[in-house]
């Protein structure tokens, strides 16, 4: 069978690399080390270059020599990247050491003057002269608070001319220090004739060349860990195991209706259909016979989710050379797709297809659900699901392309909108109107409107729908009065349909005008939302639109939808509740539809700082802290993990590369983290009852 392989044109190192698993030192430090063997030789390169820190590297987009440059000076001299809204996310270094050389160790010293600067992660790369890309040393995620730091990366000898440090930001206004760089001499002979010293060109090109990440199960190549996959009859034995563990799994028929109502909390008024209702001061999800119900979602469930799948071809149209081993196209064909933007693949397709064999969609399924019962999920609540898995679920609906765009969302007063998303939902409602399964709908994602949106609509003319809008609702605020308009906008405009044609300075106006304006937008939009639903579908529930909380939206956009929306739902990766006391006053049923908690073990990473664990078992424990959390609140009415699989960690197309999942991509679950879930889950409704009761 034709394989695609990742190829170095060096006899034997790759063999070397599987074999070597580098275990990475991390050492806070308070001084920079002595001279002993380290290397002071060569010259390096910045991209981008550092808008702090001290000279010569500050600023220095050229080359650098390791004699003149603070990386290799033995002091606290530093090359400083300031964080801001469009900083680049990762800093990239390159160093050129002019010829190989065995090395013992690389430490790399990211001292920091205060709390504001840091780093997420930092991986560190290494090229000898013979080598076509990069082998992975480490890859260390930074720990801990302390200002000084250092990470020491054993190198047992390795030849390498080049290195490459990738460091990473924790969010983008983070500031990121490097110190300095020391290199020590291995022992054994090092290259007698030096290369030639490459340009800044050159060595820009370098940090193009890629290093192996993936092996052929799509695994992290550069850890070993219990458990990781090494044939395919390993995932076979694994399926054989767990289908007769999960033989007998299905829902207790005396405990919860079909759909995972809870009989034991008494039955209620049967529509049907899935409604919302207040019973002694608690908000519950009623199923369509009549019984208590709090969403235990996952979010992502198809097998043929899109974010599952990673790009396998660069700019030039080759294949990346971050693979060791691609499946087959021909037998595993239904892993790879195509679109306009490129080539991809699915290693959850793969796995799954090689685990399960023949029919392995349908064995898939009935093993997936077999899982969430077992777990004490009850929802599909998010995004994709499985084909035909019959289970609760709400369905995401999504706005046209066509719309008439404003930055991250689109212009709600356009008398087109209305008529584009109700020819682009009409269907979907239509087909789903007589689901007892449905739940609800969510409409568009993470996409409210803030003060960024009115300052962005101010500097319009009157071809935007948004501006006359604007103007509209000032000259009714202000009762016609023109003057009085124009002191409150710091405005000369001649007459209204003037001002429309007039750019605004946003600093320059009240902000009740903005807050108010803000709340019309709201409303217009979730009101033509709401009618579009009802219209095509009476019998389901609008849920809202995912907003993040206090990210690309405002309290006044949130408050303008609670009269109608029959629940309010939010995409929160935090550690608690808090963010529900930022709606209680509205009394609105509350979902957080987008959650999850992740370590950086096995080459992925975390989403953010607030949902960071250091181990599997951590984030089973994160996640009974925040769900016991959330249901104690009486507007609470469910939420969705985000997601079932794993990212890819060679990354998805837009290149995020997380561990999210409940399974990995080798479709093997994350037993101690999901085995904390069941039990949190089998508590929850107890927990919304009573409130959250001292251990």
């Amino acid at each position: 069978m034709m394989k695609t392989r990742f190829k170095y044109n060096r006899n034997g190192i790759l063999t070397y690399l599987l074999a070597f698993v580098v275990a990475a030192i991390f050492v806070p430090i308070g001084t920079i080390g002595g001279e002993g063997s380290m290397l002071r030789t060569g010259n390096y390169l910045h991209s981008p270059a550092p808008n702090g820190g001290n000279s010569p590297d500050w600023k220095g987009s050229g080359v650098i020599s390791a004699a003149d440059g603070v990386l290799f000076d033995g002091t606290t001299a530093y090359a400083g990247w300031m964080g801001s809204a469009d900083s680049h996310p990762t800093v990239n270094v390159v160093i050129d050491l002019l010829k190989d050389y065995p090395l013992g160790q690389i430490r790399v010293v990211l001292n920091s003057p205060n709390k504001y600067w840091g780093f997420k992660d930092i991986t560190v790369k290494y090229r000898p002269e013979s080598a076509t890309g990069y082998y992975i040393a480490t890859r260390h995620v930074r720990t801990g608070t302390n200002l000084n730091y250092s990470v020491t990366v054993p190198m047992s000898g390795k030849t390498a001319r080049f290195i490459v440090l990738n460091i990473k930001r924790t969010q983008a206004f983070q500031h990121i220090p490097l110190t300095e760089v020391e290199i020590d001499r291995g022992t054994g002979a090092d290259k007698l004739l030096p290369g030639p010293a490459l340009t800044a060109e050159q060595l820009q090109a370098e940090l193009k060349k890629e290093a192996l990440l993936a092996d052929r199960f799509g695994q992290w190549m550069n850890e070993a860990w219990p458990g990781k996959v090494t044939t395919e009859a390993q995932l076979r034995l694994e399926y054989a195991d767990e289908a007769a563990a999960l033989a007998n799994v299905s829902l207790d028929p005396a405990l919860y209706d079909p759909y995972g109502g809870i009989k034991g909390l008494g039955k209620q008024a049967s529509t049907g259909y899935f409604r919302l209702q207040v019973i002694n001061g608690k908000w519950w999800f009623i199923t369509p016979d009549g019984y208590p119900f709090i969403v235990k979602g996952v979010d992502a469930t198809s097998l043929w989710e899109s974010g599952y799948k990673t790009p396998i071809l660069r700019a030039d149209g080759n294949v990346k050379q971050i693979f060791e081993e691609l499946p087959d196209r021909t037998a595993y064909a239904p892993a790879y797709t195509k679109d306009a933007n490129g080539e991809y693949v699915s290693f959850v397709v793969a796995n799954v297809m090689k685990k399960y064999g023949s029919d392995f969609e349908a064995k898939w399924e009935e093993m997936t659900k077999k899982r969430l019962i077992q777990w004490g999920f009850n929802t599909f609540s998010k995004w994709t699901k499985p084909k035909n898995v019959t289970f609760p679920y709400i369905q995401s609906l999504q706005d046209p392309s066509n719309l008439r765009r404003i930055l991250w969302t689109y212009d709600v007063f356009d008398p087109q909108s209305g008529p584009l998303i109700e020819n682009a939902l009409k269907a979907q409602l239509q087909n789903a109107n007589d689901s007892k399964w449905l739940i609800g709908y969510t409409y568009d994602n993470e996409a409210g409107w803030n003060a960024d949106i009115v300052k962005e609509v101010l500097t319009y003319s009157s071809s935007s729908p948004a501006k006359s809008a604007f103007v509209d609702f000032v000259e009714q605020s202000y009762n016609g009065s023109l003057a009085a308009a124009n002191q409150a906008l710091g405005t000369k405009a001649a007459s209204f349909d003037a001002l429309k044609n007039t750019r605004i300075d946003i600093a320059k106006v009240p902000a009740a005008v903005v807050s108010e304006y803000i709340k019309l937008a709201s409303g217009t939009y979730h009101s033509m939302i709401r009618d579009i639903i009802k219209k095509y579908d009476p019998n389901h529930l609008f849920l809202g639109t995912s907003i993040v909380p206090t990210w690309r939206t405002s309290l006044e956009w949130d408050q303008a939808a609670m009269p109608f929306v029959d629940a309010f739902s939010v995409d929160s990766y935090s550690r608690n509740a808090s963010w529900i006391s930022r709606y209680e006053a509205f009394g609105k049923p509350l979902l957080n539809l987008e959650h999850s908690f992740g370590s950086s073990e096995r080459g992925l990473s975390y989403i953010n700082v607030g949902t960071m664990t250091m181990s599997v078992r951590d984030r089973g424990l994160a996640y009974r802290t925040f769900a016991e959390s959330q249901a104690a609140h009486p507007l609470f009415v469910g939420s969705g993990w985000y997601a079932y699989y794993d990212q890819p960690i060679t990354g998805r197309p837009d290149g995020e590369s997380y561990n999210i999942g409940l399974v990995n991509q080798q479709d093997q679950p994350y037993a101690e983290m999901v085995d904390i879930m069941k039990a949190t889950h089998a508590n929850l409704e107890k927990v919304h009852l009573n409130g959250l009761t001292s251990p």
